[in-house]
């Protein structure tokens, strides 16, 4: 392990970006979680990749750098504790500039290589089924979908973290993936396994581990083949469905009961058949706030 950029702090002790290396030569990976203090299913999804790169040398170069906001880590946040800015729409950074700025710019160099990965957890609010984003053509789906994760998002360009690490990676024309699994402020190891796995397929199918993969991919979808289903009204949601269920056309997915007497408000019910692949994890919501995503199936 080694730290590739270090900045004096005020307090307990100096801010320091650790990278670790395994390999040499072509081709090069780059993997980077923990950019979101609280998102520690990718932290630990990361780490698992490293205990599997200990053990089978790859054929080529592994960075991975997991755990970039240390100190937003400490205290359980998403953003940089000493300002609350999100390291994440910093970039491409600034080398004179803010803290954030500075860890955006060293991260940016210390991140260089072939193919790019952001590894994210959702927000504290929400469950998400491991999912990788891509493009909707082109290389960078094809790697996509050689992880073998459960879902694989297809999106418009737009939609890929355009002001974020991913938008800097493309722009300096590296080919970036973003994925995301797990829930913010918790751990699930399941999912972090499956990433970690997925991660190990990516680099199988580039030639730099030998074959493998995730579990398997349950749904490969479009934008548009992507439901979401919000609250009609504030409320306690009671869920009656979990994350990476299938379910059926109709069925139900969740009621909103009032917070104080249990009085049932309303229900929640599935347009078409599809995966459970966002699940509202917090249930206190005011109207239009998100419930659940549903990736359909044909």
């Amino acid at each position: 392990m080694s730290v590739v950029f270090r900045m004096d702090a005020p307090y307990r002790g100096a801010y320091e970006l650790h990278r670790l290396t395994f390999g040499s030569g072509s081709p090069t990976v780059s993997i980077v979680a923990g950019l979101h203090g609280y998102e520690l299913t990718g932290l630990h999804a990361v780490n698992m990749l490293a205990t599997m790169l200990r053990v089978q040398p790859p054929r080529g170069t592994v960075h991975l750098l997991p755990l970039v906001n240390t100190f937003g880590a400490d205290e359980a946040r998403k953003r940089w504790p000493f300002d609350d800015q999100d390291i994440n729409r910093a970039f491409p950074g600034d080398p004179s500039g803010t803290a954030v700025q500075r860890i955006a710019h060293a991260l940016l160099e210390h991140s260089t290589a072939d193919v790019c990965v952001d590894v994210h957890s959702g927000a504290p609010h929400v469950r998400e089924l491991p999912q990788v984003r891509v493009p909707l053509g082109g290389e960078e789906l094809e790697l996509g979908r050689a992880m073998k994760v459960p879902v694989v998002w297809r999106r418009p360009g737009d939609r890929l973290d355009a002001t974020g690490l991913v938008g800097a990676w493309r722009l300096a024309g590296r080919r970036a993936l973003v994925v995301e699994g797990g829930r913010g402020s918790t751990l699930d190891t399941s999912h972090s396994e499956t990433i970690a796995r997925g991660l190990a397929g990516l680099l199988a199918h580039m030639g730099v581990l030998p074959a493998g993969g995730g579990p398997g991919t349950l749904a490969d979808v479009t934008h548009a083949q992507v439901a979401q289903h919000r609250a009609d009204m504030g409320g306690f949601f009671v869920p009656e469905v979990r994350i990476g269920q299938q379910v059926a056309g109709g069925q139900l997915l969740g009621h909103v009961q009032a917070p104080v007497g249990g009085e049932r408000l309303g229900e929640l019910r599935a347009r078409r058949k599809g995966i459970v692949m966002t699940l509202r994890a917090y249930p206190l919501v005011h109207a239009q706030e998100l419930l659940v995503r549903i990736a359909e199936l044909p």
